[in-house]
């Protein structure tokens, strides 16, 4: 014996209009979904005189292209930016698969519509990429000491070294894990015309009277046993990797040739 229908014929009206899938309308009519469900439903609707043309999915008598009339066409297309947002606003969630492609295409091509403006595929990033160049500033010397530390870590990385950050109050700005251990790195950088680099570090002098605080700055020499290497940046893109014992206490050298063996 059949089961009585919990729903009536002026709700399969009133759901029909409103639905995009029989899914749809089964959830409206709260019945379960399924295909003797959907049969059901449609051969009711048959019996009512109903249209469910605009219907897609398990169930359709009809492919869904030939649902979508020309005036949906021509004001759906020219509003999107990729065939898959295309086939979200004409309602076929089945867009990864089938031939709607195929037979969308044909459609619009008949009406003489453009597509030129479609992104791609476009299932994650349904509006085009803005053109405008967003970062345009260019780099100045005064940035390199900024942007030094990540050139170092790049440059490690890319040969397969692990790279740490120590906390302060390092004197180093680097660890590196090396196969001989882990190497203590400081990043130096310059933009001078002479290749000159300062090595020597800023300290904090309590026990002397500063003109303007109850402190005093002085530079000093990084000393035997701080650090292991210098990795320096130029401002021509050249970058060296020198041991501390090439270097050691001299607060300034020269780059030259001297040191070409070092580039890396």
């Amino acid at each position: 014996m059949p089961r009585p229908r919990t729903w009536t014929d002026d709700q399969l009206r009133e759901a029909l209009p409103h639905a995009r899938s029989w899914k749809d309308v089964c959830e409206v009519l709260a019945v379960p979904v399924g295909g003797k469900t959907f049969a059901s439903l449609r051969n009711r609707a048959d019996a009512l005189t109903l249209d469910y043309a605009h219907l897609y999915g398990s169930g359709q008598r009809r492919p869904v292209i030939a649902a979508i009339t020309d005036d949906r066409l021509r004001d759906v297309v020219p509003k999107c930016h990729s065939w898959n947002q295309l086939a979200m606003e004409l309602g076929y969630s089945n867009s990864r698969s089938g031939g709607w492609r195929t037979r969308i295409e044909a459609h619009i091509d008949a009406l003489g519509l453009s597509t030129e403006h479609f992104q791609g595929r476009g299932f994650n990033g349904l509006v085009p990429l803005d053109n405008e160049p967003v970062f345009t500033a260019d780099p100045t010397p005064e940035r390199l000491r900024v942007a030094a530390t990540g050139k170092a870590i790049a440059w490690f990385s890319e040969r397969g070294y692990v790279v740490s950050l120590p906390v302060e109050p390092a004197v180093y700005d680097l660890i590196v894990d090396s196969p001989e251990g882990l190497d203590r790195v400081q990043v130096k950088s310059s933009a001078a015309a002479n290749r000159s680099v300062q090595f020597s570090r800023t300290l904090y002098d309590k026990t002397q009277t500063g003109s303007r605080s109850t402190g005093h700055y002085t530079r000093k020499p990084y000393e035997p046993g701080e650090i292991d290497y210098f990795f320096v940046v130029m401002a021509d893109g050249s970058m060296y990797l020198l041991p501390y014992e090439v270097i050691g206490r001299s607060m300034q050298i020269t780059l030259g040739k001297r040191y070409e063996q070092f580039v890396v």
